[in-house]
C-alpha cells in the first residue's frame, strides 16, 4: 500500500503526491489534453490502475497539479509521462514529479530512460538539470500536425 507524502517545491509550494485511482481519470485526462498536442488515450492511464505501470499525482491545495507515469523491469526504468498544469509550470513540481520517480525506481533499476521532443527545449533542460543526457534520437518518433517530429532519447544513471 502507497501512503501518501507531501513534497516542498522550490518555489515552496506544498505538493500532496498519491498514486492514480479510477475516479482520477478525468481529471487527468484534462491535465494531459491541456499540455500535450498528442495526448496519451484513457486506456494508457487505465494501464497504471493494473500496475504495469505506476503514476503518481502531484495535487496542490486539493488541486491536480501535475503527475508523472513510469514503468521498470529488467534493471532498466523508463519515463513515460510527465506533465504539469500550465498554471502550475515554472514552479519546480516537475522537479519534484521527477525526483519522485527516480526515488521510487532507483531501487529496481541501473538507469532510467525517456524519450523527449527535440523542440520541447523547457523538458530537455530540466531533464539535463536532473542529471539525465542524451544516448540518442529516435527518428520521426512524435506524430506532429503536419507530420512527425524525432525525439531525443537521454538516460540518467540511478
Amino acid at each position: 500500500m502507497f501512503t501518501p507524502i507531501t513534497l516542498d517545491t522550490s518555489s515552496g509550494l506544498l505538493l500532496n503526491m498519491r498514486l492514480l485511482v479510477e475516479s482520477d481519470l478525468a481529471d487527468v485526462l484534462l491535465l494531459e489534453r491541456s499540455v500535450h498536442s498528442h495526448p496519451w488515450r484513457q486506456s494508457s492511464f487505465e494501464d497504471c490502475l493494473d500496475g504495469r505501470q505506476r503514476c503518481w499525482l502531484a495535487e496542490c491545495n486539493g488541486v491536480l497539479a501535475g503527475y508523472v507515469v513510469v514503468t521498470y523491469g529488467g534493471g532498466d526504468a523508463e519515463l513515460l509521462n510527465i506533465a504539469v498544469a500550465p498554471k502550475y509550470q515554472r514552479k519546480g513540481i516537475g522537479s519534484c514529479l521527477l525526483q519522485y520517480a527516480v526515488s521510487y525506481v532507483k531501487d529496481h533499476a541501473d538507469m532510467m530512460f525517456l524519450e523527449v521532443r527535440v523542440s520541447n527545449r523547457k523538458a530537455i533542460e530540466l531533464y539535463a538539470r536532473e542529471g539525465f543526457f542524451e544516448v540518442g534520437q529516435r527518428k520521426n518518433y512524435y506524430p506532429t500536425n503536419n507530420g512527425h517530429e524525432d525525439a531525443l532519447l537521454m538516460a540518467c544513471q540511478l
